[in-house]
C-alpha cells in the first residue's frame, strides 16, 4: 500500500522536518512519512560527519583536500541536497540548481584544485 505524500517544511539550520510552516523554512518538500524519515536519517548522518570534520579541523597539519572526514561531510551534504531536490517543490529544485551543489565538484576541475594548493 502506497502512502500519500504530505507537505513538509525542511529547516536546514535546525535540521528539522516540520509538518507546519515556520517563519523561514529552507525548503518545501512533498514526501511520504517514510521518505521524511529517510531524509531525517540523512540529516542525522550529516550531523555526525560535521562533528567528525570539526574535531579533525583542530589538527593543523592535515589539509582539507586530504581529509576523509571532510570528504564524508561533503558527500553527506550532496546526498541531503539530492533528496531535497527529488522531494522538493519547484522553488526548492530551482534553488538547488542555482547553488550548483549537485553538479559542481572541485575534483572535476583540475584548475580549480590548483588554486587551492
Amino acid at each position: 500500500m502506497e502512502q500519500e505524500k504530505q507537505t513538509y517544511y525542511v529547516d536546514l539550520n535546525s535540521e528539522s522536518i516540520l509538518p507546519e510552516p515556520i517563519d523561514s523554512p529552507s525548503f518545501v518538500i512533498h514526501a511520504t512519512p517514510r521518505e521524511a524519515d529517510v531524509l531525517k536519517a540523512v540529516m542525522d548522518d550529516k550531523y555526525g560527519a560535521d562533528v567528525e570534520a570539526f574535531v579533525r579541523a583542530h589538527i593543523p597539519y592535515l589539509e582539507y583536500h586530504h581529509d576523509p572526514q571532510n570528504d564524508r561531510y561533503d558527500a553527506s551534504q550532496r546526498v541531503l541536497y539530492s533528496l531535497i531536490y527529488l522531494l522538493g517543490d519547484q522553488a526548492a529544485k530551482q534553488h538547488i540548481e542555482q547553488m550548483g551543489i549537485l553538479t559542481d565538484r572541485k575534483e572535476d576541475d583540475p584548475d580549480e584544485i590548483q588554486r587551492f594548493r
